[in-house]
């Protein structure tokens, strides 16, 4: 495992979500923000796998750990937007109003209004996590041998 790779993958992570946590966004472009923000971890994911410098299998290792770090950044960010009324500036008020407008039936989001701050969060995180181990084995270096 390279420390190296893992951490080159988080920083950019992490400078994603902070910025779209912090920076304040004209509302046309919110919603882009916040889908842009969510393929977060396929850049991270890309520069882990291609910093490992290996084959496709250590591209996965290092592209999914670093998922999961930026993941777990990004899902505590927005669980605290989503609980925090009035505390999103830019791309993450656009994935909270994605998030406010999906169709969820109204008599569902009274029942589990706490579940689902914990639920739409997590899903964003794990879904960071899987575009980081797949950028991560599409970045590690394929050697093949001519025939």
């Amino acid at each position: 495992m390279h420390v190296k790779a893992v951490g080159a993958g988080v920083l950019v992570e992490l400078f994603a979500v902070a910025v779209g946590a912090t920076l304040p966004l004209p509302p046309d472009v919110r919603i882009t923000a916040a889908l842009a923000l969510l393929t977060v971890g396929l850049v991270g994911g890309y520069v882990a796998g291609r910093v490992a410098d290996g084959n496709w299998r250590d591209g996965i290792r290092h592209g999914l750990f670093a998922g999961i770090v930026g993941g777990f950044a990004l899902a505590l960010v927005l669980g605290y937007t989503m609980a925090t009324p009035g505390s999103e500036v830019g791309a993450l008020w656009g994935l909270n109003y994605l998030i406010a407008t999906s169709g969820i039936p109204t008599d569902l989001a009274a029942v589990y209004d706490q579940q689902l701050g914990i639920l739409f969060p997590a899903i964003a995180g794990l879904l960071v996590a899987i575009e980081g181990a797949v950028a991560g084995g599409a970045a590690g270096s394929v050697s093949v041998e001519p025939p």
